[in-house]
């Protein structure tokens, strides 16, 4: 009679416990219905413009990053939501995300509450150096460079030299610009891999960078490319070449590139029905390369193509390669993207021909093209 009783109170006890648990995970559900699997995602999605939130249904928090340009106080919210769900405020209206927002969604006669949050990108395209100013920049590509930027980007530019390079001195820069080039060689100055911890932990807490010419190897010091195929370097005195050169993103490719931000982002940049762009017209030409060989990833145990394998591999995506280069050997251009790692992005410019001063003072027909890309990779990763 004993045992009788202490079983039937242990089985009392399991279905109260039982009971308990369905009670309690009914009431962490409680905006969900398992028999109305479309409203699992109240907000399924939420935009400004041509941003995209994230959303955690669960938690219930939506974060915005906006560009730098965005105007926190006034932006009109583009929301989708299943069918014969209620959001308030809703699509299209006009709101103040200064401060999180309470965003709330009615569903079967269920509330759900969500807190929208905002930040808005820093605006500053910061041109680093090995020099103090622009002035004392001697390289006339180098020079150029930075200069355009100055002129293009007005009051957004910042000049810092390497020797001044924080963390703190990057707290407002969005997307930081290194092009560098010499003559007799390849190699970086000194004081840019002395701060190569500063523009790692950038690039790890999700800055941006623009790497041009003998820059590009600037990659593989931080750690972000780790392929080791950056060989193809040049860095000897120029001569006289009477044809025109370019770079190809489209039909040679593997993947056709065309569509790509660094071609349409803010400027359409002029291309044949091929993809071909051309970069340099006939005249004095220096040819400083920095360029990935992409021959080892040939052969057995790369069976997906270079461009592919590379990507996977190393988790860089190519966007063009020198005109009339068509078995996929020497990237010229790449975007490293975030990963696991690192939370920003490089875009990495090491083609030759993509000068920004002829020494011998002859005019490029093609510098907009030049500058066109450089505008849009700046500008495309200022979005990121």
């Amino acid at each position: 009679m004993k045992n009788i009783f202490k079983n039937t109170f242990q089985l009392k006890y399991v279905l109260l416990l039982v009971i308990a648990t369905m009670t309690y995970s009914c009431e962490e559900r409680l905006n969900y219905d398992d028999q109305l699997p479309s409203t699992l995602n109240i907000i399924e999605s939420i935009k400004i413009g041509n941003t995209s939130a994230t959303v955690d249904n669960l938690s219930g928090v939506i974060n915005f990053v906006l560009p730098s340009e965005t105007n926190i106080n006034s932006v009109v919210l583009n929301i989708k939501s299943p069918e014969g769900v209620t959001v308030s405020p809703a699509t299209g209206s006009t709101v103040n995300l200064s401060n999180p927002l309470e965003l709330t969604a009615l569903s079967g006669g269920k509330t759900r509450h969500y807190i929208i949050n905002a930040r808005v990108l820093p605006n500053q395209i910061a041109f680093v150096s090995d020099v103090s100013s622009i002035e004392n920049i001697a390289d006339d590509d180098v020079k150029a460079a930075a200069q355009w930027a100055k002129d293009t980007y007005g009051s957004r530019f910042v000049f810092i030299p390497f020797s001044d390079l924080t963390i703190n001195s990057l707290k407002t820069v969005n997307v930081v610009f290194f092009f560098y080039d010499t003559q007799g060689t390849s190699a970086l100055p000194k004081v840019s891999l002395d701060k190569k911890n500063v523009l790692t932990q950038y690039l790890v807490e999700g800055g941006k960078i623009l790497l041009g010419g003998m820059a590009t190897s600037y990659a593989e010091v931080i750690g972000r490319d780790k392929s080791g195929l950056l060989t193809i370097k040049s860095n000897g005195i120029g001569f006289v070449d009477g044809g025109t050169w370019g770079i190809d993103g489209g039909v040679n490719f593997q993947n056709d590139q065309r569509n790509s931000p660094i071609y349409n982002f803010t400027q359409v940049i002029s291309t044949d029905s091929n993809g071909y762009f051309p970069i340099n017209n006939g005249g004095y030409k220096e040819d400083h390369n920095n360029l990935w060989d992409l021959g080892p990833l040939l052969g057995p145990g790369h069976q997906k193509g270079q461009f592919a394998e590379f990507e996977n591999l190393y988790g860089g995506k190519v966007l063009a390669v020198w005109s009339g280069v068509t078995d996929e050997c020497c990237p010229g251009i790449i975007e490293f993207k975030s990963n696991s790692v690192y939370a920003g992005t490089i875009i990495a410019i090491g083609v030759g021909g993509m000068e920004w001063a002829i020494n011998d003072g002859s005019i490029n027909t093609y510098a907009s093209n030049i500058k066109g890309i450089y505008r849009n990779s700046i500008d495309y990763l200022n979005t990121k």
